[in-house]
């Protein structure tokens, strides 16, 4: 088998609820992951300055600030979730669909293949070992 037919089996496995993809957001921050759009974060900030200022400029500066403590608020509290559940999706649908895409997502941090107990941390687990002993059922060589 080659490392394209593993991921499918990682997908497959996933689908069915065999295997879980532990994410961890923070790790996964990363300018070089496929996961992280960056625009997403600029999105809230931009959001929040320029409604901010216009809010202080034609109102008053006391809007202004208050606006952009609520888009603050805002985004730690529900824009850290959105972008998390989007993440997520990219996850599956992108990067698990290329196995170029993977491989380079596999070697950052913040990912954990999880099977019952048995559980294949990036970068320095074998995705493609751990396919073989607890989803395809293979023996990996020595």
């Amino acid at each position: 088998m080659e490392d394209k037919d593993y991921l499918a089996a990682l997908r497959q496995a996933l689908d069915d609820g065999r295997l879980k993809i532990e994410m961890d957001y923070a790790k996964l921050d990363h300018v070089d992951s496929p996961v992280l759009v960056q625009a997403e974060k600029a999105w809230w900030v931009f959001g929040g300055l320029f409604g901010g200022i216009g809010l202080g400029y034609f109102l008053d500066w006391h809007y202004g600030v208050g606006f952009g403590f609520l888009v603050a608020i805002g985004y730690f509290f529900i824009g850290r979730r959105i972008m998390n559940e989007r993440m997520r999706q990219r996850m599956r649908s992108l990067v698990m669909e290329d196995v170029v895409l993977w491989r380079k997502q596999w070697r950052l941090k913040g990912l954990a293949l999880v099977v019952g107990e048995a559980r294949c941390e990036s970068p320095d687990g074998s995705w493609i070992r751990f396919a073989m002993a607890h989803v395809t059922g293979e023996t990996p060589a020595a």
